[in-house]
């Protein structure tokens, strides 16, 4: 009996990958859980079709079969050969049936299969042996109804979990020996790709050697960003004037935007992660634990501590970028005690930049701090420098760190006791203009004389009051 095959190309199917070899198409159906649920996961694009190799088994968790887009047509070759003349070639008749747009993959793990069995000894011609018996029907009541299960005792107990393992996809993670270890111990680590090029990236320490020059994908980089000359140009003289540069410093000085930065400073310097010089750019070919004058350049990590009355004038970086980009701030009257917020060295009379500073001993701007730098003896010949605090003494940068908290208290004392005098001095009532029984110059000199008594009163006001204030700022 032939059966008529209706050629639409049109017509769309859903294919399914089945992992086996299918002899009957109705249990294939009853292991993917029978039409009725194979309908229901082709008609979501969530639901993931269950292939379950012992239908009837509750003691085994199921495949699950993926949905993918995947694009496939279902043809009908049909082949006719000669009965008579073998010698003559056969025939070809090819016809699309229809096509399909998905197809459902059975790629996942495969969990542990259980079976509830039951060993039974038994003796066979003299030898112990031992008889597996599917002990399904004990294990679990055929009906809701069934009240002799619970009547009936159990010889063996049976105890199988629903689940064995937590996932069931494949991990595609890559495992490295770390790098740091010298291979003897099987120490692995996550392979993970890096999120920017780290090929100017250098690690302080005092046995390796640092680079002299670019690398090739970075000056290959430089050209593809189309980096004027003249950019280059004034980067160039900056790092040939001095060899070590924060980046907020050659931004400023250098007046070469961010993105044109980025390219021009890994073709000229490398970055240290860490050490003395920690993130800072040094220039290929100068070695800082060679050259004693290098000390000026080492990184002062500089955090305010904050207190009442600091918090008002001087904002974490990302906060001060915020209020000096939005529209309701360019309408407010900026304060002159605090640096702006590009501003790359610390001045005397004014407030830190932001609330972390990453400054380099030479840009601040203290005579007092470069003065200390100055004395600093110079060391033997061959000595190098230390690791950790480079050719500084140890307790260098908790004594500069002193003297700068020490400016910072003293300016804000000075701005809070002016704003204190101006305030008094603005309450003072004047004198009637119109009093009778004095003259002009009586009037003047009562005034003056009321004046620098609110002034003394108020100064003595003043130092008791705000003396409290920043003892927390040179703690």
């Amino acid at each position: 009996m032939s059966r008529q095959l209706s050629f639409n190309p049109r017509k769309e199917y859903e294919l399914i990958e089945y992992p086996g070899r299918v002899v009957h198409p109705d249990r294939m159906l009853g292991t993917l859980g029978g039409i009725v649920n194979v309908s229901k996961v082709l008609g979501d694009e969530v639901k993931r079709l269950e292939l379950r190799f012992h239908p009837q088994n509750p003691y085994n968790k199921p495949a699950f079969g993926d949905c993918t887009d995947k694009t496939g047509v279902l043809l009908s070759v049909t082949v006719r050969r000669h009965k008579r003349d073998k010698l003559r070639p056969p025939q070809y008749f090819v016809h699309v049936l229809g096509h399909c747009s998905r197809s459902f993959s059975f790629e996942s793990l495969c969990d542990f299969q259980y079976l509830p069995l039951w060993a039974t000894p038994q003796s066979d011609n003299g030898l112990a042996a031992t008889k597996l018996t599917y002990a399904l029907e004990q294990t679990q009541p055929t009906d809701v109804t069934d009240l002799e299960f619970f009547k009936r005792g159990q010889s063996q107990l049976l105890c199988l979990p629903e689940l064995f393992a937590r996932v069931d996809l494949v991990h595609t993670g890559n495992y490295r020996i770390d790098g740091a270890e010298d291979g003897l111990q099987e120490v692995l680590g996550v392979l993970t790709k890096s999120t920017y090029d780290s090929y100017d990236v250098i690690s302080f320490n005092m046995q390796d050697t640092f680079p002299t020059q670019a690398d090739a994908q970075i000056l290959k980089r430089l050209k593809v960003k189309y980096v004027s000359d003249e950019q280059f140009a004034r980067v160039q003289k900056l790092f040939d004037e001095c060899p070590i540069w924060t980046r907020i410093a050659l931004l400023y000085e250098s007046g070469v935007g961010t993105d044109k930065l980025k390219c021009i400073i890994p073709s000229l310097a490398f970055y240290f992660s860490n050490g003395p010089w920690r993130t800072l750019y040094v220039r290929y070919g100068y070695d800082p634990r060679k050259d004693f004058n290098s000390r000026h350049y080492q990184t002062f990590d500089f955090r305010l501590r904050f207190g009442t009355g600091v918090s008002e004038f001087v904002y974490s970086r990302k906060s001060a970028k915020l209020k000096m980009t939005s529209a309701a701030a360019a309408e407010e009257p900026k304060c002159d005690l605090v640096q702006n917020i590009d501003y790359p060295y610390f001045d005397e009379h004014k407030l830190p930049r932001s609330r972390q500073c990453m400054l380099r001993y030479c840009d601040v701007r203290i005579q007092k701090i470069q003065d200390m730098l100055e004395k600093i003896p110079t060391p033997l010949t061959g000595a190098i420098c230390n690791e950790r605090t480079g050719w500084l003494p140890p307790s260098f940068d908790a004594q500069v760190r002193q003297i700068v908290c020490a400016t910072i208290s003293d300016l804000l004392r000075s701005h809070y006791r002016k704003e204190h005098l101006m305030a008094e001095v603005e309450a003072v009532p004047q004198a009637d203009e119109e009093d009778d029984g004095e003259d002009e110059e009586t009037q003047e000199e009562d005034m003056e004389l009321d004046d620098s008594q609110t002034m003394n009163s108020s100064e003595n006001y003043v130092d008791k009051d705000i003396e409290q204030l920043f003892d927390n700022i040179t703690s």
